[in-house]
This record gives C-alpha cells, structure tokens and sequence, in this order.
C-alpha cells in the first residue's frame, strides 16, 4: 500500500468509520524505524488533511488506527 492508497481508503471512509494497522505497516508507509514523535505528527498531520483522527495509543486497543471525522 502506498501514502495514495491510504489516502483514498480515508477519503472513501463513512463518518465515524475506522481502519486499523499494524504499527511496522505504518512506519513502512511513513518513514521511521520507531513511532517517535515527528513520525507520529506526520501520520497525525495526515489524518487531518483527510478529515480523519489518528488513534496510537487508545485504551483496550492493540492496533492504530484511523477514524473518519464525522463533522465536515
């Protein structure tokens, strides 16, 4: 997968919908060999210029993830 294909899986996202990855999957995506803070900002920068939230570290959650916004 690549940053396109990301990005148009988010932008096709339904309000309050969620995509899940794998932590190694991102850091292939995005650049890092760790999910330091500038990778984080980037990922999380992202997320926003496709309407959506980056989770990392949610409760009970294993998997990062992405969440589609659901206010325009």
């Amino acid at each position: 997968m690549t940053r396109e294909d990301l990005a148009d899986r988010l932008n096709h996202l339904d309000p309050g919908a969620g995509i899940c990855f794998k932590k190694s999957d991102l850091k292939a995506l995005f650049g890092g060999s760790s999910f330091s803070n500038d990778v984080l900002r980037v990922i999380e920068d992202f997320a926003l210029e496709h309407r959506c939230t980056f989770l990392s570290q949610e409760h009970g959650r294993d998997l990062p993830r992405f969440e589609k916004d659901d206010v325009y």
